[in-house]
């Protein structure tokens, strides 16, 4: 019983909710980009629930990732889980941006040149955070080249 309700669960809900994130996932950077743009031009901050939209889209990557049963159809296509999370950390490390300009044009904590060099330290910060952590877990087992 319980393993039918297992499959109810993940046909009827599940899939469906992660076939939508994995159509709207790859946009989700150029939405973000496209925030940041509007800040530098305009020099008002814009109203961006990026942050809540990442957290939801990042928790199905997780539940895929984490729980082996959900995530079967997805472990087919090898490239498509870490494709996902790449996507999570660009998004992320965009939207760390977007909350430091929309300090400088809401608040105007600092000069627009300090923002915009915040903004970019923030990125390339995640960024090296993200390539420190495919380095320590890599997607694919490294082989020792100098064993014998």
């Amino acid at each position: 019983m319980m393993r039918v309700l297992k499959w109810l669960l993940a046909l009827t809900f599940y899939h469906p909710v992660m076939l939508t994130v994995i159509i709207a996932m790859p946009f989700l950077p150029f939405m973000i980009y496209d925030d940041i743009k509007i800040i530098l031009i305009n020099e008002i901050p814009v109203e961006s629930g990026s942050m809540i939209v990442i957290g939801l889209l990042g928790f199905f990557v997780y539940l895929a990732t984490r729980v082996q049963f959900l995530g079967i159809p997805y472990r087919k296509i090898t490239v498509l889980l870490p494709f996902l999370h790449m996507i999570i950390y660009t998004s992320f490390a965009l939207s760390a941006g977007v909350t430091i300009l929309n300090k400088w044009a809401d608040e105007g904590l600092y000069s627009k040149g300090w923002a915009i060099m915040l903004m970019l330290l923030a990125i390339v910060a995640i960024r090296l955070c993200m390539s420190l952590l495919y380095w320590k877990y890599p997607i694919v087992r490294r082989e020792n080249q100098y064993m014998e």
